[in-house]
C-alpha cells in the first residue's frame, strides 16, 4: 500500500512525491500490485471529493504493467458521484476498487450501495468504456469476517472480498483460524 499517512486521502505535493519514490523502490524490490487512492483537496465551490486523475494515473504508469488497486478513499465519494468517480477510476488504469461502500461504514451497513455498485453502476459503465480500458473489480472490505462473508456474498456477487483476519486480541497479527473459517464461509455461501 502506497499511502504517506492515514490522516485522509489527500497529499501535498511532497506527499505526492514521497509516494513516487516508494512505488519505485517497492517496485524494484519485486512488488507485484500496489493499492492507493489520492483524492483532490475540497475547494469551497466543490464540496464534494473527486478522483485525483492526474496523480493517480501518474502511479499507475509508474506501476508499469503492475496492478492497480484504488484505495478505499473510494468510500468518500458519495453514490450521487459514483458514475464520474467510477469513469476517472477506468481513465488511470486501476484494475480494483477496494471498498466498503460510501460513508466510510462497514461493508455490512452497506451493503445495498455495494449491490449497487457490482450490478449497476459497473454495467452502466460498460457501454460507455472506449477502446481496451477495462473495467476494474469491486473488492468488498471493511469489517468483512468469517460471521459475514457469507451474507455479504448472496447480497453483492462481488468477485473478491478483502479482510484484515485479525485476531481478536491483535491489531497486527492474522488469526489462521479467520482465515481458515473465512475461507469455509465462502465456500458454503458459493
Amino acid at each position: 500500500m502506497i499511502r504517506p499517512h492515514a490522516e485522509s486521502f489527500y497529499y501535498s505535493d511532497t506527499d505526492f512525491e514521497a509516494m513516487k519514490r516508494t512505488m519505485h523502490s517497492l517496485r524494484e524490490k519485486g512488488a507485484d500490485g500496489f493499492v492507493f487512492g489520492i483524492l483532490t483537496q475540497n475547494t469551497p465551490a466543490q464540496a464534494a471529493p473527486r478522483i485525483d486523475v492526474a496523480r493517480n494515473k501518474e502511479l499507475v504508469e509508474l506501476a508499469q504493467g503492475r496492478p492497480c488497486t484504488f484505495h478505499r478513499a473510494f468510500d468518500l465519494i458519495s453514490e450521487s458521484n459514483w458514475d464520474t468517480a467510477l469513469a476517472g477510476i477506468v481513465e488511470c488504469g486501476f484494475t480494483s476498487i477496494l471498498t466498503s461502500g460510501p460513508s466510510g461504514g462497514t461493508a455490512i451497513e452497506c451493503v445495498d450501495h455495494l449491490d449497487r455498485l457490482v450490478h449497476e453502476r459497473l454495467e452502466q459503465l460498460r457501454g460507455r468504456v472506449e477502446g481496451h480500458a477495462r473495467l476494474p473489480q469491486i473488492i468488498v472490505g471493511g469489517g468483512v469476517r468469517a460471521t459475514n462473508i457469507g451474507m455479504l456474498w448472496e447480497r453483492t456477487r462481488a468477485p473478491a472480498f478483502h479482510s484484515a483476519a485479525l485476531a481478536q486480541s491483535s491489531v497486527e497479527l492474522v488469526s489462521d483460524a479467520e482465515v481458515e473459517a473465512l475461507r469455509a464461509a465462502l465456500n458454503k455461501a458459493t
